[in-house]
């Protein structure tokens, strides 16, 4: 049995059971899948694992409900979830064959191979591309339909450090760390880390533009699982994101005290990145409350 087809026979009982990486899916419905904040090795940046290639797409209890949201982005706002440049076409198909070789699925009828790979798996998938030894990793093609605040027509096109202006914290040495960690992304050998954020909004839909506020609540923790994948006839490093969002109430309260640790330190360059200072007030007046 194929390792995307295999997740969807565990139970929460057998989920806990199997190997670390995959004992915290969505599956266990009780828990969120991941909480990198209180976990030291994913929380450093960029806090990058190896990964077993057999576990490089993650189903879990969402994927119903995520694959509806998916398939109908594709149908009606094509052009904001899907851009490609004309060069990246080798590479899009060279992805597309690895994921319908993972999944074991037929391929959906889309014009695009990101449009069929889309309609696939729960994962978005960029497409970073170097065309020069000296050169920087540079943003070719994508599948987003679950963006986090950030818009891809703004992004393709662009190197790593220029899509990643906007954050705070990405420091040049984070930034030469992040160039180093794609240059040593092996064929066969995929990596993975977690990046996390406070949404007031179970809404996986979110580009860059208006930002709901605090009071639209309720508070869910968002984590994205990001991997990378070096293709091996195109050289292309595809970076995944398959996201989990959770209402704040599903976290254990270790978890809760180890996220409130974490927000309470951030800076007013940081809180604004991260949604702004009424939903980081909201975020820890809610923890709080639950005693952390």
């Amino acid at each position: 049995m194929r390792a995307y087809a295999a997740l969807e026979a565990l139970t929460p009982a057998t989920c806990c059971l199997s190997c670390a990486h995959v004992s915290l899916l969505s599956l266990c419905s009780l828990m969120v899948a991941y909480a990198p904040w209180a976990e030291p090795r994913l929380a450093r940046k960029p806090g990058a694992q190896p990964l077993d290639p057999f576990a490089w797409l993650e189903r879990g209890g969402d994927t119903a409900a995520q694959m509806a949201r998916r398939r109908d982005l594709i149908d009606t706002q094509r052009d904001t979830v899907l851009a490609a440049l004309p060069d990246s076409a080798p590479a899009q198909a060279e992805l597309r064959d690895a994921v319908a070789a993972h999944t074991g699925e037929a391929l959906p009828d889309d014009p695009s191979p990101l449009g069929q790979v889309g309609r696939m798996v729960q994962e978005d998938f960029c497409l970073l591309e170097q065309h020069a030894p000296d050169e920087e990793y540079r943003l070719t093609a994508a599948i987003l339909c679950f963006p986090s605040r950030w818009s891809l027509a703004e992004k393709i096109g662009h190197p790593l450090t220029m899509i990643h202006g906007p954050v705070p914290d990405y420091t040049d040495d984070l930034a030469r760390r992040v160039n180093r960690l794609f240059d040593g992304v092996r064929a066969g050998k995929p990596l993975w880390r977690a990046n996390w954020t406070v949404h007031p909004t179970s809404e996986l839909h979110q580009p860059s533009g208006t930002w709901r506020q605090a009071e639209d609540g309720p508070l869910h923790i968002r984590v994205e699982r990001q991997t990378f994948l070096r293709l091996p006839r195109s050289q292309a490093v595809v970076f995944g994101i398959r996201t989990h969002i959770d209402p704040l109430e599903a976290l254990t309260l270790p978890e809760a005290k180890a996220l409130r640790a974490a927000l309470a330190p951030l800076n007013a360059d940081e809180i604004e990145y991260r949604g702004g200072v009424e939903l980081h007030r909201a975020t820890l007046d809610a923890l709080a409350a639950r005693g952390a």
